[in-house]
Parts: structure tokens; C-alpha cells; sequence
């Protein structure tokens, strides 16, 4: 089921996420690098993964809000992407961060986060507003909460391709970064 799910989100980001119109943003083509696992890691590839883990599972919430609202067909479907994508990544990263016998998270301390610019986190109160957005407004306040989350996304993944060292999660903050990116253009294309 795993793999069904992410040759969807393959078939899902190489359509563009989309259904159609000209502003839609398509998969980087040309090779797939191979990456060479290893488990050789350091303190900013450990701080990604325990940083990525919480805001894709946030980003997951945000995502199926999406569900029941009167939004037109393109956002489902890019939420739907995101959604299964972002399970994919989820699933990686705690398993790299089990074997390389890491805990999950790195603690509730603010202070955590002072040394990478503040937490990137979308706050449950944010996501919870949107309940409270008239169905009309919906749309418009999902998508701008999302890119607010996906530039947190690119923000994180930036800090791992400067100054992680394990090839996997310097890869997979390759893709967050391209394909986050994607998504913020084609939101933005959205919001037009």
C-alpha cells in the first residue's frame, strides 16, 4: 500500500498537482541522483528530521482541513499530494532518526530554536481558525497558511543542504526545497 501511495504522489507532482490552467508548476525532470545511504550524520542533519518531523505532521493536519471545504478541485488535489508525500517523508525520517538512535524530537524548550531562527512551526490555533472562516473566505485563508507553512518547509530544508552531512537527509531537503517551492508558485497562482 505504501508504494501505491507514493507512486501516486509521483504521478500527482509530475502532473503539477493540478488539473489543468497554465500557471501549473511541473516536476524537475532529467536523472534521479543515487544516493548512497549511510548512517553517518551530524547535529544539524539530527535538528532537520527532528524539526521536519513536527511540521510535516502540522502540514498534515493543515492539509485534510481541505477535505469537507467548498475549495475548487486544483487545491484538493494538491492537498492530496502534499498529504501523501508528506506521510512518505514522515516515515523516512523516523526511521533515520531510529537508526541513528535519535530521539524523535528534541524537546518542548524554545530556546531550541533560537540558534535557527524560532520555531517554523504552523500553530494549532491557526489551523483551527480556518473552521471559523466563512466558506467563501475558505479557500483564500487555506492556501495562504499553507504557503506561510511551505516557506517554513524551504527555510528548513535550506538550513540542512548548508550544513548536514548525511546524503539522505541532504537529498530529501533537495526535494522539500524544489517541490515546497513549486507548490508556494502554484498557490500563488491560486490567490491571482
Amino acid at each position: 500500500m505504501r508504494r501505491l501511495t507514493t507512486a501516486l504522489a509521483g504521478l500527482l507532482l509530475v502532473a503539477g498537482c493540478g488539473l489543468g490552467g497554465t500557471d501549473q508548476v511541473s516536476a524537475p525532470t532529467g536523472p534521479v541522483p543515487t544516493v548512497v545511504e549511510t548512517n553517518e550524520f551530524n547535529p544539524v542533519d539530527v535538528m532537520f528530521l527532528q524539526m521536519a518531523v513536527p511540521h510535516h505532521r502540522t502540514g498534515l493536519e493543515l492539509v485534510k482541513t481541505v477535505h469537507d471545504k467548498p475549495v475548487r478541485a486544483d487545491v484538493k488535489t494538491l492537498a492530496s499530494a502534499i498529504e501523501v508525500t508528506q506521510l512518505s517523508e514522515v516515515d523516512s525520517m523516523l526511521k533515520w532518526l531510529h537508526d541513528w538512535n535519535q530521539p524523535e524530537s528534541a524537546g518542548d524548550n524554545p530556546q531550541l530554536h533560537e540558534g535557527h531562527g524560532g520555531d517554523h512551526s504552523t500553530s494549532p490555533e491557526s489551523i483551527a481558525a480556518l473552521d471559523t472562516t466563512p466558506s467563501g473566505e475558505y479557500e483564500k485563508a487555506f492556501l495562504n497558511l499553507l504557503i506561510a507553512h511551505q516557506h517554513n518547509a524551504v527555510e528548513m530544508a535550506k538550513m540542512e543542504r548548508e550544513g548536514g552531512v548525511n546524503p539522505q537527509a541532504k537529498a530529501l531537503a533537495e526535494r522539500i526545497f524544489q517541490s515546497r517551492t513549486g507548490q508556494i508558485s502554484q498557490m500563488l497562482g491560486y490567490l491571482e
